[in-house]
């Protein structure tokens, strides 16, 4: 029985940054294999990567064609939307043993269409990722601006941004009030957006999605944005993570949004003296109190599984076993999703903002169900051209809404 499983090392490793141990995919592998030794279980991993070389096109050839059995799935409801996906609650119905130690909460936002019922269980959450804000103490105290919030408002980071780019009164050295991943600026927009009112739209009783882009909230959203990125250095467009110097004394950027659990729960682990420097607040939350990606890693089963109660023990077994939960933190700073899970990583629980860092993965928006499909991408790419100047934000969102448009007629 194979398992996909993606971004995960191949062999152990020593981190470049804090000198840590991480552990490879192998390690997983051996401790399922001490905990179940009447199962054959291989994990086949890949990277991220993107466009024609990324998880995306890899995971659709492998199910195509019946590879694996269980699959770490970020668009898992359009698999399920498919038919190509075990309904999860088939499962549960019939396993007398099941407990829910992810909280009604957590399954019922997994829950998507499917081709005979509304709300089906296509995954099962196996670790959280977090967004925050981090902002830099010293970089505060030097331009003589009140810390940030613990849930800093729009307002209150644009203020606080443009009074910190410009030259150091005490260093001399350039500084920057803000910082964008330009790459993965999307969801830093959502956000954002979100925090200004706006919604994507809505998956209908027949599953059909209504998405639109282009209206007055995510226009000044998008405005926003991109007046605010001018206060960032000029490689922000280009990156895929935090600016350079980050979690060192040569940083030079006071707000960082986006902050994930890679970038920096290891790294302040490994280094207790940046912990009062580098602070954590919540990312942007709207009126409904949520705000920030979902970005809980989805384990899904195969509707072509010839052995799926084989599968379903496995599954319970990669998304709640402490062993599991342990590797997934160790190698990549993936928080537990298990409820009371915080006890199995004490050391985040340490931090100066630990607290905020749980309560985040507990208050981000819900699900998108297209956060995997082509609205992602279209949205993305307007993004990115607004921010290099190349359309202006109108412009950006007519484009993505009809390439949007495009897709979903074809649905």
């Amino acid at each position: 029985m194979k398992v996909l499983m993606i971004g995960y090392p191949d062999e152990d490793g020593i981190d470049a940054v804090t000198g840590a141990k991480t552990p490879g995919i192998g390690q997983l592998q051996a401790a399922f294999d001490k905990a179940n030794p009447t199962i054959k279980m291989e994990i086949v991993s890949i990277p991220w990567g993107e466009g024609a070389t990324g998880y995306a096109p890899k995971t659709e050839a492998m199910i195509k064609a019946n590879e694996a059995c269980l699959y770490e799935m970020p668009a898992a409801p359009a698999y399920g939307k498919r038919g190509l996906l075990v309904n999860l609650d088939t499962m549960i119905a019939k396993d007398p043993t099941f407990k829910n130690l992810w909280g009604d909460a957590a399954l019922e936002s997994a829950r998507s269409w499917g081709p005979d019922n509304p709300k089906n269980l296509f995954y099962i959450p196996n670790n959280a990722g977090v967004r925050v804000i981090h902002w830099d103490t010293k970089l505060f105290k030097d331009w003589g601006v009140e810390p940030l919030s613990a849930k800093p408002t729009i307002q209150e980071i644009e203020t606080k941004a443009a009074q910190m780019t410009g030259k150091n009164p005490v260093t001399g050295e350039q500084n920057y009030g803000y910082w964008y991943q330009g790459k993965y600026a999307v969801w830093q927009f959502m956000a954002i957006a979100h925090a200004m009112g706006a919604h994507w739209g809505a998956e209908t009783a027949e599953g059909k999605l209504e998405i639109n882009w282009d209206s007055p909230e995510y226009l000044q959203a998008m405005e926003w944005f991109v007046k605010m990125s001018a206060y960032a250095p000029k490689g922000a467009l280009a990156t895929e993570g935090m600016p350079q110097g980050f979690l060192t004394d040569k940083n030079v950027v006071a707000i960082i949004p986006e902050g994930e659990n890679g970038y920096f729960i290891p790294q302040l682990i490994a280094q207790p003296q940046m912990r009062e420097r580098f602070r954590s607040s919540y990312n942007l939350k709207g009126a409904d109190g949520l705000g920030g990606l979902n970005s809980v890693s989805p384990l899904a089963m195969a509707a072509s599984c010839p052995n799926k109660e084989q599968a379903w023990t496995v599954l319970k077994w990669m998304a709640s076993s402490p062993e599991a939960q342990a590797y997934y933190f160790n190698t990549s700073g993936r928080l537990p999703v298990v409820e009371g899970g915080e006890k199995s990583v004490p050391q985040v629980a340490e931090l100066p903002d630990g607290a905020i860092v749980f309560d985040q993965v507990r208050t981000t928006d819900a699900v998108y169900p297209w956060a995997a499909e082509q609205p992602r991408f279209a949205l993305q790419a307007q993004l990115e051209a607004a921010l290099a100047g190349k359309v202006t934000a109108k412009q950006a969102l007519e484009q993505a809404q009809k390439e949007t448009d495009d897709w979903l007629s074809k649905q």
